[in-house]
């Protein structure tokens, strides 16, 4: 056992270079902006006018007019309080109004005040669109109201965290200029700006399944703070209308009622202000049809602007020439200009005039007091866009920042020479151009790549995965407990450690970026380095064994291999990736019936209905063609993304109206039971469910206690649940939660299900007919029960039921539990996809797992996958995660796994939301690459469940090993009542593992004869085989999981500048990394169990031979 934790410690330590190399690649491609700490400043316009006495001073009013330059400085008066509404995801056809709609969508017309204001107030109301920058989700989108700074694609990571901005911005203005700041509603602002606010009424945001908590408490709050008079700007921010999409989608009867809801809030708040207040009401971003947001769709990011002065009128539309659109951004200096405050140092976005009351300051005209506030804006725009690209050269080309200089130059001395509207016109026309090239030159160039780290990512990552080709991929398992032995471990940690520490403290003298980047790439190297080393020092070993490898045989599965990589490179195969799977998919099914067929041993003999129902070949093609149907099948719940037009999400979250049907939520119930009573049938069948021990017990009725639980939660869910208390249904999570904590914690203490007898032979008795072993087993216990004699007591020794399924059992067990919690994180719409994903896998591996024993001419042969059985396994896990319903976009993460039994009481933990989101989005990934092993155990599985198909082929086989004549096992044989014959094979360990285990001088294994038909007991015969090669096969699962996340760091290094690199190849690359780091976490955790098992089975054979 102590080279098996060799192993062990040899896959964390390659899991780890090759997460190292994908976090270094991150932190240079996925760099956020530099963030500038400088703040704006101004002098009050009322402190200019009490230096003269506080007259009115035409003479200082002609002064400022003089020289607009020197005048920017100068903040103007503020025009009023300020009201701001937030209503989160408020797309903004919400917001219109349309009398001509006789049955209208659940969304349209559910905000009738808005155009009620309009057409009694033209001159005082405005309703624009107000567009949004992806990301699409409320911390960024807050983030860019309040600073004007654009946001950064990565920034949408920390949407489960908010930390407090460091960047000037309204917020803190409004507190510098001592303006009263009243707060009410999401708790992400107080998160962002803490102790900003003169009173505060927060409540978590983050549970969406709650649509009115917070909406009521501000709803009860807020006339309140209205009607009191020590306050200059109230934000109030609803979730009700974003949770409502999230959990229900648009086309909802909920999104009726809650839009009522805000119909009601808006009018109350109409009718209270007072005159010298300013309603402004925004969404932060949209929703899609689904209800999601996150992406760059035009549903996400067109949100609703609407703005009423109950005092005085609004600036006429001709100064922005009657634009219906303005930026997100652009409230920042609106803002600032109604309030009277400096516009924050980081803005890009620009006033909008129509948007300003018309309020006269001393004797400005118009025009001129326009002009001052739009020149202020500028100057801030200008001064910021400077330092910045001063302080991070290289960011923007050096023609580019002269020719804005030599801009804004000639508009520095135009700006003293507007005397009338019509060259103020003119001039804001001007300067307008130039602060949108501004703009968009951030927009085009605004995240600075860091060259090192990209390189030193793909450097770590392309040396790791060519390491474990040359040095495991082309060992033998035998050969891989010597390379890694105790002395090469303790190498292995010292020379990491050593290597680590020298990169964290001494990185400034190598030129890298910060002590993380110098201890993970230092390490790297240094681990790299010993794979190297190993490399050749077994170089002869290698290069026999390459030599030995017949490639041909490979040519299919390499194109194959060659062409799924290849998807990265492509936008448009992105976009269409879950056909390519598909297809990719079933060529292999096709490939393996075209093998079987090559096979003579499954030839038909006869065209005659009685010889085809008999046919091996028959059988095995009726289970190919049906995995090609459920590829097909499966491809209904793919979801669709905004770049396919010619898809439709008819199965997958389809918009709902007021009422539910039943059907579309029964096909996954149905699919689940089905799914989990084959699998308790097969234990029981393997004799796995015998006995009353808590594991067996656990196994036998946990499924169905489990399923049960998962269903009526994701289907109650999915419904109105207003006369349900929510902690009924957080129970049904609960139950399944629990379930799992058992199942554990069994593992850790008695993981097998196995179940010993009394019995009088001296041997175990296995069945030698075509028909299964377990039921034949208590028919002879029967019969031995009622021949018992007292004098034969003494000789009775035990028999053990499911010894031949001891490993794969307690994988199909935790397999169950783990399809079972996912379920419930899917719901109903990714239950399906997940249970059809699983079956296709088992369809597969039989096809798979009967070809490689048809092909093994020993036991090496016969555990070893090859490289089509090994990749389909990785190809199923991508398939799997469009199967349930998935998408590679920001904008369709279901956040309702977040919620899963936590609905009742929140408890705001990120971590554990994190990853129910993420055991969600990766479910069959982490299934999959959790149970790997099965890739071993499912021959010894298909042969122990029909033992007639191996003793046909072991009677035709010419040899065991070698080509010599296989020796028959040593058996005795009984005749029942029911003329059933038994052979009884002995199951010890032998005493030397020479047979097994020993070496020759060259490095070949000496010939083995195995048994089939005794099933997994084969495996712990040869202890030293079995585990090397589930090592091996981890390490190069290991291998091709990291050549995909290569080829997709080195494909968002090749498209840097793409048009699509943040819309399409950006969020493949994370998910397809996030997606790397739970595979490798589930490879490590699936070899763990295999071990604990194994010494489970090691430990049930010493007892039994002790009490012998």
């Amino acid at each position: 056992m102590a080279k098996s934790w060799n192993f062990v410690f040899v896959l964390v330590w390659l899991s780890a270079i090759l997460g190292a190399g994908i976090h270094l690649f991150s932190k240079g491609f996925l760099l956020t902006r530099i963030a500038q700490t400088d703040y704006s400043s101004c002098v009050r316009y009322e402190d200019i006018r009490c230096g003269t006495g506080g007259r009115d001073n035409g003479d200082g009013v002609e002064s400022i007019l003089r020289d607009v330059n020197q005048s920017a400085g100068i903040c103007m008066p503020r025009k009023g309080k300020v009201i701001l509404l937030v209503i989160d995801a408020l797309r903004y056809d919400f917001g219109e109004f349309d009398s001509s709609l006789k049955d209208p969508l659940p969304y349209q017309n559910g905000l009738p005040v808005l155009e009620e204001l309009r057409n009694r107030f033209p001159d005082r109301t405005r309703r624009l669109k107000f567009v949004a920058d992806p990301p699409t989700t409320t911390l960024q989108r807050l983030k860019a109201m309040t600073t004007g700074s654009l946001p950064t694609f990565i920034d949408i990571g920390s949407n489960f965290a908010s930390p407090e901005i460091n960047e000037d911005n309204v917020v803190d203005q409004w507190k510098r200029h001592n303006l009263s700041t009243i707060f009410l509603g999401d708790s992400t602002w107080t998160e962002l700006f803490p102790g900003r606010f003169k009173r505060k009424y927060d409540y978590p945001s983050f549970n969406i399944h709650d649509l009115d908590t917070v909406d009521s408490a501000i709803e009860r709050h807020l006339p309140k703070e209205i009607g009191k008079s020590d306050w200059d700007v109230i934000v109030a921010h609803f979730l009700g209308v974003d949770h409502c999409g999230h959990r229900y989608g648009p086309l909802h009867g909920e999104m009726q009622r809650k839009l009522k809801e805000m119909n009601d809030v808006i009018r109350n708040v109409t009718e209270q202000m007072d005159d010298e207040t300013t309603l402004v009401i925004i969404g932060d971003h949209g929703m899609t049809q689904t209800g999601d947001h996150g992406g760059e769709s035009s549903d996400e990011v067109n949100a609703l602007f609407f703005m009423y002065s109950k005092g005085a009128p609004l600036l006429s539309e001709e100064y922005d020439e009657y634009n219906k659109t303005i930026q997100q951004i652009d409230l920042v200096p609106l803002l600032s200009t109604l309030l009277g405050v400096p516009v924050p140092y980081s803005n890009l976005g620009q006033i909008n005039f129509q948007l300003l009351p018309d309020v006269k300051v001393d004797s400005f005209l118009r025009y001129q007091l326009a002009l001052l506030h739009l020149w202020q804006n500028a100057r801030q725009i200008q001064n910021y866009f400077q330092q910045y690209a001063e302080a991070n050269r290289g960011t923007f080309a050096v023609d580019q920042l002269d020719d804005l200089d030599n801009k804004f130059l000639m508009l520095t001395q135009r700006v003293n020479t507007v005397y009338t509207e019509a060259a103020f016109q003119s001039f804001s026309r001007d300067l307008r151009h130039y602060l949108k090239d501004i703009l968009e030159s951030c927009r085009e160039i605004w995240v600075k790549f860091d060259a090192q780290l990209i390189s030193h990512g793909l450097l770590v990552t392309f040396l790791c995965c060519f390491g474990i080709f040359m040095l495991i991929a082309n060992s033998s398992a035998h050969q891989l407990a010597q390379i890694f032995n105790g002395t090469t471990i303790y190498y292995i940690v010292v020379l990491t450690f050593m290597a680590g520490t020298s990169g964290f403290f001494f990185h400034r003298d190598f030129g890298l970026t910060s002590a993380e980047h110098g201890a993970l790439f230092f390490a790297s190297v240094a681990s790299i380095g010993i794979l190297f080393v190993q490399i050749i020092k077994n170089w002869t070993n290698i290069t026999e064994n390459i030599s030995q490898q017949k490639r041909s045989k490979n040519f299919i599965t390499r194109i194959s291999f060659a062409f799924t990589t290849c998807v990265f490179f492509s936008n448009s195969f992105i976009v269409q990736e879950q056909k390519i799977l598909s297809y990719v998919l079933v060529g292999f099914f096709l490939l393996a019936i075209y093998n079987v067929q090559k096979n003579s041993h499954f030839k038909i003999s006869a065209l005659r209905w009685s010889a085809l129902s008999k046919s091996t070949f028959v059988k095995l093609l009726a289970l190919a063609l049906l995995g090609i149907a459920l590829v097909r099948i499966a491809g209904g719940y793919f979801r669709c993304r905004e770049e396919q037009g010619d898809c439709t999400d008819y199965l997958v979250k389809a918009p709902e109206g007021g009422r539910r049907k039943a059907g579309p939520d029964l096909v996954p119930v149905i699919a689940l039971v089905l799914y989990v009573v084959c699998a308790r049938l097969y234990l029981r069948s393997c004799g796995n469910l015998t006995g009353n021990g808590v594991n067996v017990l656990l196994a036998r009725y946990g499924p169905t206690v489990g399923a049960a639980c998962a269903c009526g939660h994701f289907v109650l869910a999915r419904t109105n649940t207003k006369g349900i208390n929510q902690h009924h249904l957080d129970a049904l999570a609960w139950v399944v939660y629990g379930l799992l904590l058992l199942q554990i914690a069994v593992l850790a203490f008695s993981p097998l299900l196995i179940y010993v007898l009394p019995k009088r032979k001296e041997v175990m008795s296995v069945l030698q007919s075509d028909r299964n072993v377990a039921p034949e087993i208590f028919r002879q216990l029967r019969s031995n029960f009622n021949s018992r004699n007292p004098s034969a007591a003494a000789d009775e020794v035990p028999i053990v039921c499911g010894l031949a399924t001891a490993y794969s059992s307690v994988f199909i067990g935790v397999g169950i539990f783990l399809t079972i919690l996912m379920s419930l994180l899917l719901g109903s719409h990714g239950t399906t996809g997940l249970v059809l994903s699983l079956v296709i896998t088992i369809c597969y591996g039989i096809i798979s797992s009967i070809l490689q024993y048809e092909n093994s001419t020993n036991l090496l042969s016969c555990l070893q996958p090859t490289m089509t059985t090994l990749l389909s396994w990785i190809i199923l896990m991508q398939f799997g995660f469009y199967a349930t319903a998935h998408q590679p976009t920001m904008s369709q993460i279901d956040w309702n796994a977040a919620f899963v039994g936590r609905t009742w009481h929140y408890d705001n933990n990120n971590v554990i939301s994190a990853i129910l989101v993420l055991l969600n989005t990766f479910s069959v990934t982490f299934l999959l690459s959790t149970l790997f092993p099965l890739i071993i155990f499912t021959p010894f599985c298909v042969y122990t469940m029909w033992p007639s198909l191996a003793q046909k082929i072991y009677q035709k086989s010419g040899g065991g090993i070698g080509g010599g004549k296989p020796k028959a096992p040593k058996s005795s044989r009984k005749t029942d009542a029911g003329n059933v014959e038994y052979r009884s094979v002995t199951v010890n360990k032998p005493d030397d593992e020479e047979a097994g285990d020993e070496e020759s001088t060259s490095g070949r294994r000496k010939a083995i004869d195995f048994d089939v038909t005794k099933g997994e007991i084969n495996l712990y015969e040869n202890e030293k085989l079995f585990v090397g090669t589930v090592f091996k096969t981890g390490c190069q699962l290991l291998l091709i999981q990291g050549v995909r996340i290569f080829c997709a760091m080195f494909a968002c290094t090749m498209h840097c500048r793409h048009l699509m690199v943040w819309k399409i190849f950006a969020p493949r690359f994370i998910y397809e990394g996030i997606g790397s780091y739970i595979a490798f976490i589930g490879l490590n955790l699936g070899f763990l169990l295999l071990l604990r098992v194994h010494a489970a089975v090691n430990a049930l054979i010493t007892r039994i031979n002790k009490a012998r």
